[in-house]
């Protein structure tokens, strides 16, 4: 024993631990040099995981936005809604009957006899896919009309008050309208049948218009001749809705309206009448991978 613990005095023990019966290693090996440290990222490490965020959002974005216009589009037919409430409501006010549009008066319009209804809310004249203005000097499938008193248009029209704005337009055979070709061809109240086969709101470039079925497709996706009557059509037919728009109908219903089925709703009384000798249209380039829908 007196060896051993001669021995063991004479050496220092650099984490070894002597007994009588075996050697072992220390509880408490010497400390190195800034193992304290907490250990970071790599360079590698960092751009590898910057990598799979990027490669993860190049998946996920086109998803999203997807759900975004999906949004849109609900929110959009929400508002053609309360639009085709606030028409009822104008209805069952004035006997079924209609208001006018081409009575020779500026306050012949939708948009001042449809006020005092939705006057506390004039969002609903426009879908939130809309983006600009005709103010703004441009056209396309996601701009609206107005915003009068602004821009381009400083001017305010007798129809309507300084900032009025939309992006729904009427189909302006919908009126009690009685001279010259509204005669025979103007719905002109509420009292008819097949109400599901006739828009009233529509999504548009105009605040309104007259379409008839030899009216020719736009050349390109938002060229708009903002006309009321001769190629009406064209304000309505923009593809906004990923190759729909939304509309709704005489009966208050509300859904997405194929571009090329514009051609087989019965925009006025002559429709199916005057729609077979008109022909399919022509389409352009830009419409052609659509849907098709028969006569």
């Amino acid at each position: 024993m007196g060896a051993l613990r001669t021995g063991c005095c004479n050496h220092k023990p650099r984490g070894i631990a002597i007994s009588l019966f075996t050697t072992r290693p220390c509880a408490y090996p010497p400390r190195r040099a800034g193992l304290g440290k907490t250990a970071g990222f790599t360079l590698i490490e960092l751009l590898v995981v910057i990598s799979i965020i990027a490669l993860l959002m190049s998946i996920l974005m086109p998803a999203l936005q997807r759900v975004r216009k999906q949004a849109r589009a609900v929110a959009c037919q929400s508002n053609l809604k309360q639009m085709g409430l606030t028409f009822s409501m104008y209805c069952e006010d004035h006997n079924g009957y209609f208001h006018q549009e081409d009575g020779g008066d500026p306050q012949d319009s939708w948009v001042p006899a449809m006020r005092p209804y939705y006057s506390h809310e004039p969002k609903i004249r426009a879908c939130p896919a809309t983006t600009k203005f005709y103010s703004d000097g441009v056209t396309g499938p996601l701009v609206g009309w107005g915003v009068y008193g602004e821009g381009v248009i400083p001017s305010v029209p007798g129809f309507a008050v300084r900032g009025d704005y939309g992006s729904f337009g009427l189909n302006a055979w919908v009126a009690n309208d009685t001279a010259g070709m509204h005669a025979e061809k103007n719905w002109r109240t509420v009292h008819i049948q097949g109400g599901f086969q006739v828009p009233v709101f529509v999504d548009c470039q105009w605040v309104d218009g007259l379409p008839e079925p030899y009216d020719n497709p736009p050349d390109f996706d938002g060229q708009c001749q903002w006309q009321w009557y001769g190629n009406a059509m064209r304000s309505f037919c923009i593809n906004r809705h990923n190759g729909f728009v939304n509309g709704v109908f005489m009966d208050l219903s509300v859904r997405p309206i194929g571009l090329k089925e514009l051609w087989e709703l019965h925009w006025h009384k002559r429709w199916s009448k005057d729609r077979p000798a008109a022909g399919t249209p022509v389409w352009p380039q830009w419409m052609r991978g659509f849907k098709e829908y028969a006569l």
